[in-house]
Formats: structure tokens, sequence, C-alpha cells
């Protein structure tokens, strides 16, 4: 039997996100009659995430403070991705980026799928992002980019606290439904 079908797999929706100093504005509240007024932020210094979620319970891991991304940091971060599920054959899902489609990224204990291009709604980390990005909004970081960071870091912290709310905000009923076909197809060739 091959290794694949003797380990455990895991479905890991990956992608990356750039998140910097210029201002991140957003619709707010404010009274009848009165507009919002927000400080403006134009720095250009920036960092990226790495985000890895399982939508199937919740888990999740991430890797941040690159200062770009490339093929060299998207192997990194595959790497440590390896370390935290080393018991488990990961199943990568992510998006036809030029870093992504190395082959030096084909990992052993790993296999890749590509999203279709031009489809970032079909990747439920992409809905994480935006929940992070809330905790940025209408903000400015005086202090820099380690104190954007911080506040993303805190932001990831509160979000991924609870399986089950990450598994509500990432499950899509797609990924969910794909998951138990394969499953009981695993389930049924093991028994043989």
């Amino acid at each position: 039997m091959p290794e694949v079908v003797k380990k455990p797999l895991r479905v890991l929706f990956v992608d990356e996100m750039r998140y910097g100093l210029i201002s991140n504005t957003r619709r707010s509240w404010s009274k009848r009659g009165k507009r919002s007024v927000y400080k403006q932020q134009h720095e250009y210094i920036s960092r990226y995430l790495y985000s890895a979620i399982d939508p199937i319970n919740g888990e999740s891991f991430h890797l941040m403070g690159f200062d770009d991304i490339c093929s060299k940091h998207t192997e990194l971060f595959l790497k440590a991705l390896k370390e935290k599920f080393s018991k488990e054959h990961l199943v990568i899902v992510w998006d036809r980026a030029p870093f992504h489609r190395q082959k030096l990224l084909q990992k052993e204990h790993m296999s890749l799928i590509f999203l279709p291009s031009y489809s970032p709604q079909l990747n439920p980390v992409e809905r994480f992002f935006e929940e992070i990005r809330k905790f940025t909004a209408n903000k400015i970081f005086p202090e820099g980019i380690t104190a954007l960071s911080k506040t993303i870091e805190d932001a990831i912290k509160e979000l991924c606290e609870s399986f089950e709310a990450l598994k509500q905000l990432t499950g899509y009923q797609w990924i969910l439904e794909q998951w138990k076909t394969i499953s009981s197809q695993r389930a049924s060739k093991c028994a043989c």
C-alpha cells in the first residue's frame, strides 16, 4: 500500500497576505449628519503573512514577517508546515502564483492542488484574511511595522482561538462535501 494511503490526510488551504503601513480604510458608522474622519498613513513598508487553514477541523498554521514572497520563502513555510503536521500526508490547495509552481516545492508526503486561475473566492483563507483586515481598519500605526505586525498577530490568535469558529468561517459546503466523499472512499479501501 502506498505511503499516502497509510498516513492520515490533512487538507490545507494556503495563501499569502501583504500587510503594510498604507491605511486600510473601511466604511464605518457615524451619527446622522456627521462624517467619519480618519487619519491616513502612507508609508511604503510592508510584510507578508503565510497562512494555512484546515477547514475540516479548524486548525491553522501561520508564519509572518517576510519582506517579500518568493519560492525561497514559500519553501521555508512549507518546511515549517510539514514539521507541524509531520504524522500526516498534507494536501496543499492554493492558487497558481508563480512561486507556487516551482518543482522544488514538491515535497515528500505532500500533494499540491491548484485552484483555477482568478478564483480567490474558492480559497477560504481569503475570508480569514478579510477578518484580519477588520482589526487594522481605519487605524494608523505611527510606531511602525512592528506595531502593525503585533496587531495582526493578536488578530490571528483571537480568530484561531476556537476551532469551531474557524471551521464555520472557512468550511465552505463544497469542501466539506468533497472531504466526506474522500473519507468514505479511503475507509472502504482500508477495509479491504
